[in-house]
């Protein structure tokens, strides 16, 4: 069976998303993907994957951000991913607001307008309020007294 775009191999995550080891290492991607760099969320991910199974097929960091960035759907791992490609975005169309010629610089009116927009969609998934989306049903993901930053601690 193959679930990833660029490997004939079903990542590790979505072959055992039902199984609790499975169920603790989705738990800690969504509570943390808003607060963790994606790469760095599958590092931790992967590691601690390798330490419990070490014959763990499909548990690679690049398998793992490729499941955070493409398989998940829960709103709050769509909504984080979307914001940070937005981001990336800006940054590139920042870029681009000021032409330079001949030692003159001038504001390009269609980029600046597009920029503002995409200002608009990034303030505006920052708003979201995720409660009561879909996939939105256990309080694991949710407490705010449980500050785990490793996937060793989920319990």
């Amino acid at each position: 069976m193959r679930c990833c775009y660029n490997t004939p191999l079903m990542c590790w995550l979505c072959a055992f998303q039902g199984e609790a080891l499975g169920g603790r290492l989705a738990a800690f991607i969504v509570k943390h993907v808003g607060l963790m760099d994606i790469a760095c969320i599958a590092q931790q991910v992967s590691d601690f994957l390798m330490l419990q199974v070490p014959d763990a097929v499909g548990a690679d960091p690049a398998t793992i951000q490729e499941h955070i960035n493409r398989h998940m759907l829960h709103p709050r791992v769509r909504i984080a991913v979307t914001l940070r490609q937005l981001l990336d975005f800006l940054a590139i169309l920042q870029t681009t607001l000021v032409i330079q010629d001949s030692g003159v610089c001038t504001v390009d009116k269609s980029n600046a307008e597009l920029y503002l927009k995409v200002i608009e969609k990034v303030l505006a998934l920052y708003r979201v309020d995720t409660v009561g989306m879909m996939f939105v049903d256990d309080t694991t993901t949710t407490n705010a007294n449980n500050n785990t930053a490793n996937p060793s601690e989920l319990g």
